[in-house]
């Protein structure tokens, strides 16, 4: 009986609200801005130093030639005290024109490829002895997309 009762005050709602007018006025909110992809890194006690010189070898490197190539619009560091044993120190930003730019496409996947490619040969044997260090002084936390959006007065 009181599932009925909780159904029928659900579909109650559902008519007495109508969803195109409010989400009408969510939209009018603020305007969609680019896309961030953000990783948070913890990095190992004493050992930033180590993982930013890598940093700046592979993944900038490839951030730059990716900025070049059109493939994305901008990248940033954040660095930070981490709050405690658990957080992160680190956070890296790649700034993408909107979703769709990360949808699979493979002719942008192969500029990737390419880009680093360029990078473990210019590199050389450094390439994979930086690489692998990786593991030891840094845990990847995880990986978020978010919208950066612009409010509207």
């Amino acid at each position: 009986m009181k599932s009925v009762m909780y159904f029928s005050a659900f579909l109650a709602v559902l008519f007495i609200f109508p969803f195109e007018q409010i989400s009408a006025q969510e939209e009018d909110l603020y305007e969609d801005g680019t896309v961030w992809s953000l990783t948070f890194v913890r990095t190992v006690a004493n050992k930033s130093d180590d993982y930013l010189k890598g940093l700046a070898n592979t993944w900038v490197a490839s951030m730059e030639e990716a900025k070049t190539e059109g493939l994305i619009l901008s990248y940033k560091i954040l660095q930070g005290n981490a709050a405690n044993e658990d957080d992160f120190d680190l956070v890296l930003m790649i700034e993408n024109k909107n979703m769709a730019s990360l949808d699979p496409n493979k002719e942008r996947e192969e500029k990737f490829d390419a880009i680093e490619k360029k990078i473990r040969d210019n590199m050389g044997d450094k390439y994979e002895m930086t690489i692998t260090n990786y593991d030891d002084i840094r845990d990847l936390l995880g990986t978020k997309l978010m919208r950066e959006i612009h409010l509207k007065k």
